[in-house]
């Protein structure tokens, strides 16, 4: 009889010992899911309040701006797209200029002598974001930015306003 009361114990120390290392890994992965969406929203959203003119025509699921950081009668002028490609998310440093002058970044909606549009060139397009189901941006003069993680079942939407700062 006290062996079977033992038992019956050790049991169910251990079904209790697995329920709590079950819903530690559900508040963990909970937690990793807040921190990196957040992390992305947070970089997202502060260059995209210095971006000096949006490209793209919201709504949309990426966007273009023309980077706001720098000094604008010196530093080169650039773009930043983001975008998803499956659940990664992406952030592109793009550039134009004219193919009589590469060396000099022009606007992506100049044209040269000849009412040539610019070509493009992408100097870097970099992984910032995992497990991201969609991501869309919205409005005007106020962006919202939408975005849904999910990892492991761990399903988060966020969605935070911006105001570019720059913009003309």
């Amino acid at each position: 009889m006290g062996v079977f009361i033992i038992t019956l114990l050790l049991l169910a120390t251990y079904s209790i010992f697995i329920l709590s290392q079950q819903t530690q890994r559900k508040v963990d992965d909970r937690a990793e899911a807040v921190q990196n969406e957040r992390a992305i929203l947070d970089r997202l959203s502060r260059e995209l309040r210095q971006a000096n003119k949006t490209v793209t025509v919201l709504p949309a699921n990426e966007i273009i701006f023309e980077d706001g950081h720098g000094n604008l009668d010196s530093d080169p002028i650039q773009y930043l797209r983001y975008y998803l490609s499956g659940t990664d998310l992406y952030r592109e440093v793009r550039y134009y200029y004219f193919v009589a002058a590469p060396e000099t970044h022009v606007r992506y909606d100049e044209t040269d002598e000849n009412s040539n549009p610019p070509s493009l060139q992408v100097s870097e397009d970099r992984l910032v974001g995992e497990y991201i189901n969609s991501l869309s941006f919205s409005g005007s003069d106020t962006i919202t930015i939408t975005i849904a993680f999910n990892k492991n079942n761990q399903i988060l939407n966020l969605s935070t306003d911006v105001v570019p700062r720059n913009a003309n």
